[in-house]
């Protein structure tokens, strides 16, 4: 497998991590602010103000622990690649 093919893997598999880390912690801090589970939008008796506040809410929680994830992932994987190269580099000078 090509490194590039493994670090693209890492990064997108921390954005998919922090997703669904963030829409589990969402549901758990409504149950815990409102005393009960989340109501399913879906449900046609719940209203329409409701279902949209809570998937726009969610949505964006969701969507910026993605992109923090992503950028993590990124910025491990480049600290990874620079640690390798200067170590190449030192062995190089060291021969």
């Amino acid at each position: 497998m090509k490194r590039e093919t493994l670090w693209s893997l890492i990064s997108t598999g921390m954005a998919i991590t922090a997703g669904v880390a963030a829409r589990n912690g969402a549901r758990k801090a409504y149950e815990r602010k409102i005393g009960k589970p989340p109501l399913d939008p879906y449900d046609p008796d719940v209203r329409w103000r409701h279902a949209l506040l809570w998937g726009a809410s969610t949505g964006i929680m969701v969507g910026v622990a993605r992109i923090v994830g992503r950028r993590a992932g990124s910025e491990a994987v480049r600290r990874a690649r620079s640690r390798h190269r200067t170590r190449k580099v030192l062995e190089r000078r060291v021969r």
